[in-house]
């Protein structure tokens, strides 16, 4: 007992240390931080910073402002801290000689519309920085007497921050009483959910804390954790709970149970840990390193639920032994008596329907569209929103591109201006020879002038297009930038949101194959070793890939596209989680088909294994429904509703097809051991 205590106690500090770092634990909301660092689009970005420094663009919306109160709001503004620069019309026309109805309206209704101002404004910080934040108050408060609005990438990264720290404990709290009531309905003792959640609180407290050992974690695996590993390991501490409740009822030494159900459902929770562990590991060996940032917080969070599972769990109850008799009862919810008869008698059809549906499930999920990029989602009636509306309404929208060329020379960079100008998509350039006559020698321009657009080795050249959102449109559109470009240069990069989602794009589509064949070599090698079974390795894979498959071609049907990234993701979670419901089923079919017939024994498999089956599905299900109808997180929207739709199609996979298969393909499951068994039905 001594030796039992002192482990608690140690666990226990082990967790109070993990609650204290998990506050102190960076996150990360630049995506493109996960793209490989000989990319074009790290290495454009490494270039441009190098040449022209960190800047980030804010722009500015001042309405029933007049033209004198906007050049001195303009002056005010550009002496806040970190602010470089300010652009509006009067860097452009002398508004003290040329009066303002005069000015060419292709000229001022870039800047001036209805005595509403657009001011650009340059910070000399990171887009993802947070003092950026401390710049955006201090131009409200300056321009407090008028109506603002602002939009850009720092306003739309201050805005997922502000998403983000609060997404984790919603989050908690929607699914933390979901599992209770689950569990409470399902459960054999009103103490069981008490010892479940103390079990995986202790293993999610040490998963977020030892996060400290990495540089940092995604916005998006940040949100997703917590609900994630409790839904993906509860089924571990369930199935030893569920294995002490059978040894005790053969046997009054609670200890002695607590041993043999240790040791009968090891393998059982063994298998269904590395599983999962499995699939999370694949994402590890992704060219876009998001995989490894979210493939090692999960899998890290599943071992150490697996260790509490092994090492806290047995603990609790044996603490908790009096407490749980006295609060045993029947379960609410048992499993059906005849389903299983009559999946039997339907055997055949229903492996003919599996065939049928895994072919169509291939062949549609393979037309399902996706997208690559971060498109986050705000609320319409969020702040942020209703700027951006009030800026567009006035002055329309745009998304900046910058493309680097080699310095010197001056018709190329003419030449080139002149080209994007005359796409259709492009509303405006920005380079040297725009801003001033290509006719003038450079040596006689000022140096504030050149060094908006030449750096050391590179010029600059802005442009503005109308292209915002992800689509075949976009790509199209970065074709053309790149067709355009090297005609004119062999070497230039292109840095922006377009070239960073193609180069996304590019690196997943090439990540696809690889991941899949990882993730299911990985699990087909683990189930192969647990089984000592060459075919049921294979039974259990295809049922849950085909899972996913129909998953993917609800998709299409539907006519929805999905994040890229969430696909993936889900369908490591999805194959590696879900295997757990084949897995416990299987086992203990085998386990009981030693000594009984084959309808006997998935009889008696369903019946011991429904309960825990059912259960980890439903949790499943209801994190990733909950995810994704709450979160106000786009990507986590979309890979939480894929995980909740995928997690239902397993379970009725497993319980729908998996026991015709099993039974069907029953005498190539023991064709070694044939003599011993009853092959009969």
């Amino acid at each position: 007992m001594k030796k039992r205590i002192f482990i608690m106690g140690f666990v226990v500090i082990l967790t109070i240390v993990s609650l204290f770092l998990i506050p102190k634990v960076k996150t990360n909301y630049d995506l493109t931080q996960y793209l490989p660092k000989d990319s074009v689009t790290i290495k454009g970005m490494d270039l441009l910073e190098d040449e022209f420094g960190i800047h980030s663009l804010i722009e500015v919306q001042l309405s029933n402002i007049a033209v004198n109160d906007v050049i001195r709001l303009k002056a005010d503004i550009k002496a806040i801290k970190d602010v470089e620069d300010v652009i509006w019309l009067d860097d452009f026309v002398d508004l003290t000689l040329v009066p303002i109805e005069f000015i060419p309206e292709e000229v001022s209704s870039n800047f001036y519309v209805n005595e509403n101002a657009l001011l650009q404004v340059t910070v000399g910080l990171d887009m993802y920085s947070l003092e950026i934040e401390s710049v955006i108050d201090e131009i409200k408060v300056v321009a407090s007497n008028y109506e603002v609005a602002m939009r850009g990438e720092p306003i739309n990264n201050i805005e997922n921050r502000k998403i983000a720290s609060g997404e984790v404990l919603k989050i908690m709290l929607l699914i933390i009483p979901v599992i209770i009531i689950i569990l409470l309905v399902a459960a054999k003792s009103w103490i069981e959910p008490v010892i479940l959640l103390i079990s995986l609180g202790i293993a999610v407290a040490l998963n977020l804390g030892t996060n400290i050992i990495l540089p940092n974690v995604s916005y998006i695996t940040k949100t997703m954790a917590l609900a994630l590993q409790l839904a993906l390991s509860l089924d571990y501490g369930l199935i030893l709970v569920h294995r002490y409740y059978e040894e005790r009822e053969k046997t009054n030494d609670v200890p002695a149970a607590i041993k043999s159900a240790f040791r009968r459902a090891f393998p059982s929770i063994t298998a269904s840990a590395l599983t999962t562990i499995a699939g999370f590991l694949s994402l590890l060996f992704m060219q876009y390193r998001f995989g490894l940032d979210i493939g090692i917080v999960l899998s890290k969070g599943i071992l150490l639920s697996y260790a509490t599972t092994l090492i806290v769990t047995p603990i609790i109850i044996l603490f908790m032994h009096k407490l749980i008799d006295k609060t045993m009862h029947k379960s609410l919810i048992r499993a059906p008596k005849k389903y299983m008869p009559f999946i039997a008698k339907i055997r055949y059809p229903l492996v003919i329907l599996f065939a049928v549906f895994t072919v169509g499930a291939i062949i549609l999920s393979n037309k399902t569209t996706y997208t690559y990029g971060n498109n986050t989602a705000f609320s319409e009636k969020s702040q942020i929103s209703i700027d951006q509306n009030t800026i567009t309404e006035s002055f329309g929208s745009y998304q900046q591109v910058v493309i680097l060329v080699p310095n010197g020379n001056v018709p190329n960079e003419i030449s080139l201006s002149n080209d994007l100008l005359s796409n259709e998509h492009i509303t405006k350039v920005q380079s040297l020879v725009t801003v001033v006559d290509p006719m003038i020698p450079r040596e006689f321009l000022p140096d504030e002038v050149k060094a908006q657009f030449i750096g050391a080795t590179h010029t600059r050249v802005i442009i503005y297009t109308t292209i915002i959102e992800e689509s075949e449109l976009l790509y199209e559109f970065q074709e053309q930038l790149d067709t355009i470009t090297s005609s004119y240069y062999d070497d230039y990069y292109i840095v922006g949101v377009h070239q960073a989602t193609t180069n996304i794009k590019d690196l997943v589509k090439e990540d696809q194959l690889m991941i899949t064949l990882l993730s299911m070599s990985a699990i087909f090698i683990i189930l192969l070793i647990t089984f000592k079974s060459f075919i049921i390795p294979i039974i259990l894979v295809l049922v849950i890939q085909s899972a996913i498959w129909l998953n993917l071609s609800i998709l299409f049907i539907q006519g929805i596209e999905t994040v890229y990234i969430g696909y993936l993701v889900m369908m490591a979670i999805q194959l590696g989680a879900t295997i757990d419901y084949a897995v416990l089923l299987t086992s203990r079919y085998l386990d009981f088909r030693k000594e009984n017939k084959p309808l006997k024994a998935i009889n008696k498999s369903f019946d011991v294994s429904f309960i825990t089956i059912m259960i980890s599905a439903i949790v499943l299900a209801a994190a990733g429904f909950l995810e994704g109808g709450f979160s106000n997180i786009s990507s986590v929207q979309e890979i939480g509703l894929l995980l909740g739709k995928g997690t239902m199609i397993s379970f009725v996979y497993v319980l729908l097809f998996l026991p015709a298969l099993l039974i069907v393909l029953d005498k190539f499951l023991f064709f070694r051991k044939a003599n011993r068994l009853k092959t009969d039905l």
